[in-house]
């Protein structure tokens, strides 16, 4: 997968009456972290269940993610400490491409990503590496589905944080 920019997507899991601490350390470890490698970070949650939430990692490339793991810097230490006792399970974790090929956010604004979806209704897929199920971006409709994730909150671009 050199060279090739990799979105990773991990469900969270929290337990009951712990989602709200949950969310808040997720945002907390995004405003924290600042990586080699990590093009975007994004918060979502589901309106439906407020003990499931997902971040979305867009990496540079997958070895950038792989080394931040194998030398984890302290904001993320802290934040796998603190959320740990939060989880009712392991986090999902899977590796994605986007079709069309782009950098670019999960959910923009006003966007809404759906764990399936019509390809009629337009927007873009993620397609699992790993030979899951595709996801769905498009633009939010005026009532929210089942399954439907939002986004609450994302680091700025890699351009915006250094400035350029």
């Amino acid at each position: 997968m050199s060279g090739t920019a990799v979105a990773v997507l991990g469900r969270q899991f929290a337990r009951p009456g712990e989602g709200a601490e949950l969310l808040r350390l997720n945002v907390a470890l995004g405003r924290a972290l600042s990586v080699p490698g990590l093009l975007r970070y994004q918060v979502l949650v589901r309106p439906d269940d407020e003990t499931e939430l997902c971040v979305y990692w867009l990496w540079r490339d997958f070895a950038d993610r792989e080394a931040v793991w194998a030398a984890p810097p302290s904001a993320l230490t802290a934040f796998w400490a603190s959320a740990k006792p939060l989880w009712r399970r392991d986090p999902d974790v899977r590796r994605y491409r986007w079709e069309p090929a782009a950098e670019r956010d999960l959910a923009p604004e006003h966007a809404v990503v759906l764990d399936a979806g019509d390809p009629a209704a337009g927007g873009h897929e993620l397609i699992d590496i790993d030979g899951g199920a595709t996801l769905r971006c498009r633009p939010a409709g005026p009532s929210p589905a089942p399954g439907q994730w939002t986004g609450v909150w994302r680091s700025p671009a890699t351009e915006e944080r250094r400035g350029v």
